[in-house]
Parts: structure tokens; sequence; C-alpha cells
């Protein structure tokens, strides 16, 4: 099992997140599929992952998603992540400043009772971090 999810885990960041392809979600995501994040505590199903990552492509166009750290156990993995991109489009109400970002954060993933897809992601990352390089709130002190 741990192969098989180490293949889908290789596709979601490779054509979903990094490559916008869209198409593939049906052989990624389950039926039932579930993202959680930040601004989607409730979850959305795979079309808000859609239009998360849409909205992400649109504020950041050359947005890239490199893994840092990959744990699989079983059914479930975690993936820690490193997020680049200039902000050179609308994200979030917040006109386009043209600064390089780099937010790092971690997906918890969780497969499918048949292992053939990923059920569910729960995105954890330092949306304040990001809020700061865009300069919508004071550098957070350390």
């Amino acid at each position: 099992m741990a192969e098989r999810l180490n293949r889908l885990l290789d596709r979601y960041f490779g054509e979903l997140l990094n490559g916008g392809d869209f198409a593939a979600a049906p052989e990624i995501l389950a039926p039932g599929f579930r993202f959680y994040g930040p601004t989607y505590p409730e979850g959305r199903d795979a079309t808000g992952l859609s239009d998360f990552l849409s909205l992400l492509r649109r504020g950041f166009s050359d947005k890239r998603f490199a893994e840092l750290d990959r744990l699989v156990d079983g059914d479930r993995a975690a993936v820690r992540f490193r997020m680049t991109g200039t902000h050179d489009g609308l994200f979030q109400g917040v006109p386009p400043t043209r600064r390089a970002t780099v937010v790092e954060g971690c997906d918890l993933f969780r497969l499918s009772a048949d292992g053939d897809r990923i059920l569910e992601v729960r995105a954890y990352f330092d949306l304040l971090t990001l809020l700061s390089q865009l300069g919508v709130i004071p550098q957070a002190l350390s």
C-alpha cells in the first residue's frame, strides 16, 4: 500500500499542484474526497481543491511546491513542503506586489479504503508569513 500511496503523492504534487492538470483528478482523488485548509476548515470537495489551486495560480503564476519531507505509514502520509512564487496577480483581494514569496507547510493525506486514490488532504501552511511577505501585515516578531 505504501508504494501505491507514494505514486499517488507524486501525481498529486506533480500533476495537480505544480502541473495544474486537474483532468487527472479523477484518477488521483477518491469519490467523496475532502480538502481541509486554513481557509476551508469545513472542508471542500475536489472542485473546491481545484478552485483553491486556481486562486493560487492567479495570484502566483509561477508558484511551485517542493517536497521537503515525506512520511508514509499504511493508508496515511505526511508531506512537508515549501511553496515559492511571485505575487503577480490578485490574491485574496491583495493586488500584485511583484514580491517573491516562500511559505512552508504540511499536507496530511488519507488513502481511500480500496487504496486506489486519495480520500482526504488536510493542508497546514504559514498564512501569517505569506501575508507578511505581501506587506498586508507587519513582519512577525522573532
